[in-house]
């Protein structure tokens, strides 16, 4: 039997992510963190990523946002990530692995492959498209504890419709609608829907 390669991820060490984010939704994000992230990413395996909270994984993180309504996904029981099923999300992220690109532009090749993924588009934007909105962190449990999101909106003025119908369920709510769902939201939604709600990004 041939041995599946063990994924990699990027990460960058938590204490040089600490001078740029803290728990929950840090906004106006520093230009230091896009211009010296190159220089502070690596690759660590990632089953040993998950359990190390001396670094945390990028993850880029889009909310795909139509005319005041944000793309939620719901994720089934035949989704891989069983810490997620039945959990409904408002962005679309994913980690980045060492196929997405060269060094200096990763966090922008993974994006776009991300949404590509789970998206049906065949062209989606980079970082320089995309509204920055902040980086998020979850350091209260174990799973966000050793994560990183880079928060980003992207506004469209078309639907665009989720690619693993068989996975998950795609659905375009207002705020007011995805507030009937909150208990139902995975721990980085329920944290960005809070700003969202204080702060409506355009």
């Amino acid at each position: 039997m041939i041995k599946k390669p063990t994924e990699q991820v990027l990460v960058v060490r938590e204490e040089w992510a600490n001078q740029f984010s803290r728990q929950g939704l840090s906004t106006n994000i520093h230009p230091d963190f896009l211009t010296q992230l190159p220089k502070q990413t690596l690759f660590m395996n990632r089953p040993e990523a998950e359990h190390n909270p001396a670094f945390k994984q990028i993850i880029p993180y889009v909310l795909v946002c139509l005319n005041g309504k944000y793309l939620t996904v719901t994720r089934q029981a035949t989704q891989g990530e069983e810490r997620l099923h039945n959990k409904m999300s408002i962005g679309i992220g994913g980690h980045i692995n060492p196929i997405d690109g060269r060094v200096d532009d990763l966090l922008d090749a993974g994006l776009r492959r991300e949404l590509s993924e789970e998206l049906m588009t065949n062209n989606p934007p980079g970082i320089a498209d995309l509204k920055l909105v902040g980086l998020l962190r979850d350091d209260v449990n174990e799973v966000g504890l050793v994560h990183l999101g880079v928060v980003m909106q992207w506004n469209i003025s078309e639907p665009i419709s989720i690619r693993e119908t068989d996975k998950m369920v795609g659905e375009y709510l207002t705020l007011d609608e995805i507030s009937l769902h909150k208990d139902g939201l995975e721990n980085w939604s329920r944290i960005v829907f809070d700003y969202l709600i204080a702060v409506p990004t355009t």
